[in-house]
Parts: structure tokens; C-alpha cells; sequence
């Protein structure tokens, strides 16, 4: 009988217990949670760049910033940081905001490009020309540049290359046939592509010649190699807008997917990117590496459409030369 009132009685002590432990972990959590929340979830930023600039959370916070580096604390997690700068370009960066850790950001400012006129313009990257020609010696066709008094071979063809088109620049060369005019009648002649028309890539640094994939090259009307050699923009007769043909790849880009229309003028800037103007006086740049386009700003000062659009060397400044006036636009 003592027994069971014993067991009984150290039961409903074990149940209390629970019930304490299950009140205290009620309790204990949410305070828990609290604590991790307010105080212990947090990661830090540090931001380098030329104080005073503006930093925004996406949706959250503002700090302002007077010195530098500047740090940001906020609860753990990825945001879109707005930084803003008075006369300069307004940016958005993600940042990422470890426990515990200060994770370090340098900041980069482009002024707000604004456009002054100028008395003078670059004068545009020299134009390679090359020739082809029978050598007697190797029984074959040698490419070579036109200047050269030697006419030092850069490249030799086994076969000739009929109406030979040939586009070059200081590090590559593209030959393509022709078209070959035929006489139908005595009065009457078409002009018409060659059957497998072929067309080839010469690498002057590497000193490599490749075979280019088909494409009507005879159709080409302008082109223009990257400063780097690294890609071959061109416009053809059949196609409302430019072409692009990363070298390296020897991939060509469908003029759909930049939409650079053929009437626009354009130019290369450094770190595969091209400059151009709309119609309505707007500057763009389009970046090839990340296929987006960047919005200068409209530079209504320009009252006609230009005749050259010329990028600066170090890609600071974009060159526009109407027929009446010039200017240069800085953009950093």
C-alpha cells in the first residue's frame, strides 16, 4: 500500500517537473529567439571609396557616409546596397552580410557623363589593308599588308581565293571569296556568290590561320575589329542591324539579340564594350560580356545626326563630329 502511494506520489512529481521544463521552454525560446534576433544575427560591411557618398538598403535603412571606409551593420542575408553620389552616376551593388564577419566593398564612381565642346577630335585607329598574290617560290597565294615593301607573307593559301573580300586590323585578318560576275548575254551579267564560299581567320599573334563557319561574308558592307582583336562587328546588305563574331569562339551573335541598328554610328571602347548614338542625340553602351545596354543620357547640344562617333583611348571620353561642330562627352 506504501509502495503505491509511494510510485504515485513520484509520478505526479515527474509530471509537475515536465510541466515546469515544458513552461520553461515556452518562455525560453521566443526570449531566445529574441536575443539571436536583436543582438547575435548580424554581419558587417565595410565600404571604401571617396567620402562623402550615400548607401541604401533596398527597402530598408540609409546611412550616410562622410568618411571612408564606412560600416553598415545589419542582420545576416544578401541586399541590394543603393550608393549614391553627388555628380556622379547612382550605382547598385549586392552585398553580403556574413555572421560575424566584416566582409570588405571598394566602391567605384562614374561621374554623370556631361558633354562640352571641343576644337578638335582623335584621329581614328590607322586602317590595315592587306593584298594577296601568286609566289612564285612556295607555287602558292601569300597574304601580306599593302605598306609592306617586302611583301612579308602573313599567311599562304595553297589555292587561290576567288574575288578575294579581306577585313584587317593590327592583330587579325579575315579573308572570305567574292561574288563573281557572270555573263548571261552579250549586254546582260549577274553578279552571284561562289559555291562554298569559304573564308578564313588570320591570328597575327598567334600566326595561326583557321577556317571561319559558313556565313554569306560576300554580303559584308562595313565592319570593325575590337581594340583587342577579340571580336569582328559588321553589317551586311541584308540585315537591319550589326552583326558580332567573338574570334575566339569563331561564334556569330544573331543581330537580333543586340538590336544595334546598321544606320547607327558606333565605335569600340576598351573592355569589350561599343559606344552609340540613337537618332534622337542618346548615348549608349552596350557590354558584350554581360549582353546589357547602359543608358549615357540624351545630349540634346547635338542638332545633327554625326558623321563620326570617335572613343577616347583610355575610354573616359566619347568623341561626336558633325558636319558643323564637335564635341566630347566625359564619362569619367
Amino acid at each position: 500500500m506504501d509502495d503505491d502511494l509511494y510510485q504515485t506520489q513520484e509520478e505526479e512529481t515527474k509530471k509537475r517537473r515536465k510541466k515546469i521544463l515544458f513552461f520553461f521552454i515556452i518562455i525560453l525560446v521566443p526570449i531566445l529567439y529574441y536575443i539571436w534576433f536583436i543582438f547575435l544575427d548580424f554581419g558587417k560591411v565595410m565600404l571604401y571609396g571617396e567620402a562623402p557618398f550615400k548607401a541604401e538598403i533596398f527597402g530598408g535603412e540609409t546611412f550616410y557616409c562622410n568618411d571612408s571606409p564606412c560600416q553598415i551593420k545589419q542582420k545576416t542575408g544578401a541586399y541590394q546596397l543603393i550608393i549614391s553620389k553627388e555628380n556622379f552616376r547612382q550605382d547598385v551593388m549586392e552585398v553580403n552580410f556574413k555572421l560575424w564577419k566584416t566582409t570588405d566593398y571598394t566602391l567605384i564612381f562614374k561621374v554623370n557623363p556631361y558633354i562640352e565642346k571641343t576644337e578638335t577630335v582623335p584621329e581614328k585607329e590607322k586602317e590595315f589593308s592587306y593584298e594577296i598574290m601568286f609566289d612564285e617560290e612556295t607555287k602558292s597565294y601569300k597574304l601580306f599588308e599593302k605598306s609592306d615593301k617586302g611583301r612579308n607573307a602573313l599567311a599562304y593559301f595553297p589555292q587561290e581565293i576567288k574575288n578575294p573580300k579581306i577585313f584587317g586590323s593590327k592583330y587579325a585578318i579575315i579573308v572570305c571569296e567574292g561574288t563573281q560576275t557572270i555573263n548571261t548575254t552579250a549586254t546582260e551579267t549577274i553578279t552571284a556568290a561562289l559555291p562554298q564560299q569559304k573564308a578564313y581567320l588570320i591570328n597575327l599573334s598567334l600566326k595561326t590561320k583557321t577556317l571561319l563557319p559558313d556565313f554569306a561574308y560576300y554580303t559584308i558592307t562595313e565592319s570593325k575589329f575590337s581594340p583587342d582583336g577579340k571580336y569582328f562587328q559588321f553589317k551586311t546588305s541584308t540585315s537591319k542591324y550589326w552583326w558580332l563574331m567573338n574570334l575566339s569562339t569563331k561564334n556569330i551573335s544573331p543581330p537580333t539579340q543586340t538590336k544595334i541598328g546598321s544606320d547607327l554610328k558606333t565605335d569600340w571602347m576598351y573592355g569589350d564594350k561599343i559606344a552609340l548614338i540613337s537618332q534622337n542625340f542618346s548615348i549608349s553602351m552596350y557590354d558584350i560580356k554581360q549582353d546589357k545596354f547602359e543608358n549615357l543620357g540624351t545630349f540634346l547640344e547635338i542638332k545633327e545626326y554625326p558623321q563620326n562617333i570617335i572613343a577616347g583611348a583610355n575610354g573616359g571620353v566619347i568623341y561626336i563630329e558633325t558636319k558643323t561642330q564637335k564635341f566630347r562627352i566625359i564619362l569619367q
